[in-house]
């Protein structure tokens, strides 16, 4: 289900993230935790960045996907799609503190030097804080001791263990050191490609390392951490999956595309142009566009419905030319590419009469 612009900010408030009117296509939030960057709004798209606990971000679109919240972010590393479960609103700065109470002069001393006054009465008042003593004179009430302070709140309980590994490049869990959640990583950067020498798994993540990028060459799967890599993988991996369960679908290519009028894009490898082109972005006239596949591929249309691999790839295809009128933001489109790959991209927006969208093409 989307959520429209109009809507945003009650969705976002749901989520614990609140703006005011004038904020409605931007609204500040803050990661609580190691958080992947994905190019589409759920886990079967692939990990763009990774967002550092308590990193500020723009929130700009939020939408539900199978009963998960899913909210577009911006920030200075690639644009894409947090579980909200683990943002929260900024926190406002702290009041000044608050000045001190006034010290009440003391009472004045009686007059005359001689006994208590005899109408005066003393008496033993047992309070929450201990025994105090009152008195009593005329008809002035007996002073009671204050109040004793509520008891501090209980401390909220621990959030539970996230699904995450830890990469090291030293043994023993040594050396640089990153985490990052279920996803599949198809390339890795200095210093951790061909320098992973351990691994440490949390929650129920499993990782599975690879000597070549995009999960090719040989493989090593870890249910357990790990603080000695085995031979074969021990500084020489070059991608990395962490997942739970059962290993899913092996992702071939991913990310973001922006999409001029007239151009092409090859969804084997996010190219824009050129050869091998899956689709067509076709302006006939300034109102009348389509989506065009070429080259063999063909499209299904999956309205705001995320199907991922398994969806996708029992869809029924076609090999026609599908019009833009059809296909509101936040609107996902199967794909079985020219090269006979399953992919499924969701449109995002426009930048003018650029197309934005993000894709994830798998290799099984």
């Amino acid at each position: 289900m989307n959520i429209s612009k109009k809507t945003i900010i009650g969705a976002l408030a749901t989520l614990g993230l609140f703006a005011s009117t004038a904020a409605v296509l931007a609204v500040e939030a803050q990661s609580t935790a190691s958080l992947n960057v994905r190019s589409g709004p759920g886990t079967n798209f692939n990990v763009l960045d990774v967002l550092f606990s308590g990193e500020v971000v723009d929130v700009t679109e939020c939408v539900t996907q199978n009963s998960k919240n899913w909210c577009r972010i911006e920030h200075t590393g690639p644009d894409g799609w947090v579980s909200s479960n683990y943002l929260q609103a900024v926190a406002p700065p702290a009041p000044p503190p608050a000045p001190p109470a006034p010290t009440p002069p003391p009472a004045p001393a009686p007059s005359g030097g001689g006994s208590a006054d005899p109408n005066c009465s003393f008496g033993l008042v047992l309070g929450p804080s201990g025994p105090t003593f009152s008195i009593s004179c005329g008809d002035t009430p007996p002073v009671a001791p204050p109040p004793a302070p509520p008891a501090p709140p209980a401390p909220p309980p621990a959030p539970p263990v996230a699904d995450r590994a830890c990469f090291y490049t030293g043994a023993n869990f040594t050396g640089a050191e990153q985490c990052v959640g279920v996803g599949t990583y198809n390339t890795l950067s200095a210093p951790f490609n061909d320098e992973i020498s351990s691994v440490r798994l949390y929650g129920n993540a499993r990782a599975k390392l690879c000597r070549n990028t995009n999960m090719n060459g040989t493989c090593r799967t870890y249910n357990n951490s790990r603080s000695n890599l085995h031979g074969n993988i021990n500084n020489r991996a070059s991608s990395v999956q962490v997942f739970t369960g059962t290993l899913g679908p092996v992702t071939f290519s991913t990310g973001p595309i922006i999409l001029p009028q007239t151009f092409t894009a090859n969804l084997d490898n996010g190219s824009v142009g050129g050869a091998g082109a899956d689709i067509l972005y076709q302006a006939v006239t300034p109102a009348e566009k389509y989506l065009k596949p070429l080259n063999g591929a063909q499209l299904s249309v999956s309205g705001t419905s995320n199907r991922g691999f398994a969806g996708c790839s029992i869809a029924s295809f076609s090999p026609n030319r599908v019009p833009l009128w059809s296909l509101p933001v936040g609107s996902y489109v199967c794909v079985k590419t020219n090269a006979g790959r399953i992919s499924e991209f969701r449109l995002n927006g426009y930048n003018g009469t650029d197309m934005k969208i993000g894709y994830t093409t798998w290799k099984n």
